[in-house]
C-alpha cells in the first residue's frame, strides 16, 4: 500500500516538476514554450523521471536541469561534430518526411521517440552509401521494429 500511495504522489507531481523545469530551460537557454518542451521530452532525464522507481520528482529544479544540461552535452559530444553526418540526417529527415506525406515536425519527432538519430549515427558508414530508397527502407523497418 505504501508503494501505490508513492506511486500516485510521484504521478501527482510530475506536472508541477516537468513545468518547473521547462520555464527553466525556457529561461536559461532563452527558447520559446514549444522548443523547451521538446528539449525536456526528448531527453533521457524525463524518461527517469517517468520511472518512479528513481524518486527524481524530489530533487530541485536546478539540479534535474543541470542534470538535462550534462545528458544534452554528453549527446553532443557523442554524435560528433562531423558534418557528413550531419548532412547525412538531413537528408534523411527531408526524404523521409516527403515520402511520408508529413511536416519536418513530425519527423523530427517521430526519429527522435524511436532512437532514429542514434541508428543513422551507428550505421552511417554503411547507410550512406545506399540509395535513398533502401535508406527510407531502412529507417522504416527501424521505427517499426522499435514500436
Amino acid at each position: 500500500m505504501l508503494q501505490n500511495d508513492q506511486n500516485q504522489l510521484g504521478y501527482a507531481m510530475l506536472p508541477f516538476v516537468m513545468r518547473e523545469l521547462v520555464n527553466m530551460v525556457m529561461k536559461k537557454k532563452t527558447l520559446p514554450l514549444r522548443d523547451a518542451l521538446y528539449y525536456v521530452y526528448s531527453s533521457q532525464l524525463y524518461k527517469f523521471l517517468l520511472d518512479l522507481n528513481t524518486k527524481l520528482w524530489y530533487s530541485s529544479t536546478l539540479s534535474l536541469y543541470e542534470a538535462l544540461e550534462k545528458e544534452k552535452t554528453e549527446q553532443r559530444k557523442a554524435q560528433g561534430d562531423d558534418p557528413e553526418i550531419l548532412l547525412f540526417k538531413m537528408f534523411c529527415i527531408e526524404n523521409y518526411r516527403e515520402a511520408k506525406k508529413k511536416s519536418a515536425e513530425e519527423v523530427l519527432l517521430l526519429f527522435s521517440a524511436h532512437g532514429v538519430f542514434e541508428f543513422l549515427n551507428d550505421n552511417f558508414e554503411m547507410l550512406h552509401t545506399q540509395d535513398t530508397e533502401y535508406i527510407l527502407d531502412t529507417i522504416t523497418t527501424y521505427i517499426n521494429k522499435k514500436r
